[in-house]
């Protein structure tokens, strides 16, 4: 079962109004330092409690941006600042094309991936008259199974 995307929002609006309105005829005392607030609406003061820490936790957040941003650019990992007076959106650049694997490449091949894989006993592909696996780098080797416990 999946919610509608408008019920969450709803949900912290209307547990906002509630707070609200129950505790609208409360008043607190506000120190500021320099100067005292008597009578303060407690959810107006509530609601600058909140967005003074919103905009505390913006000016963090971009500080630290920044701070990342320099040493991504300092690896090499991000290009260089935009030059002033230019688009600051970097011009967008054909994909890249798929990369094939050449000779020199190493790939992992899986037994599922080969048709030509058998099963022990069925003397088919992979598997020698024997049932013992045939020599294929391609194919997953037999493990021995684990020594009992005493």
């Amino acid at each position: 079962m999946t919610i509608p995307r408008w019920l969450p929002p709803a949900g912290i609006a209307l547990a906002a109004g509630l707070l609200t309105w129950l505790n609208r005829g409360e008043r607190a005392i506000v120190h500021l330092g320099i100067a005292t607030f008597y009578g303060a609406p407690l959810t107006v003061v509530l609601f600058l409690a909140f967005l003074a820490g919103m905009l505390a936790m913006l000016a963090l957040s971009l500080r630290h941006d920044l701070r990342m941003r320099e040493e991504l650019r300092a690896r090499g990992l991000l290009g260089a600042p935009p030059v002033p007076g230019t688009s600051a959106w970097p011009a967008v650049a054909a994909s890249p094309a798929r990369h094939q694997p050449g000779p020199g490449d190493e790939t992992v091949a899986f037994p599922a991936d080969d048709v030509t894989a058998g099963f022990p006993g069925d003397d088919g592909p992979g598997y020698g008259a024997d049932g013992e696996q045939a020599h294929d780098s391609t194919l997953a080797r037999r493990q021995q199974p684990d020594p009992p416990l005493n």
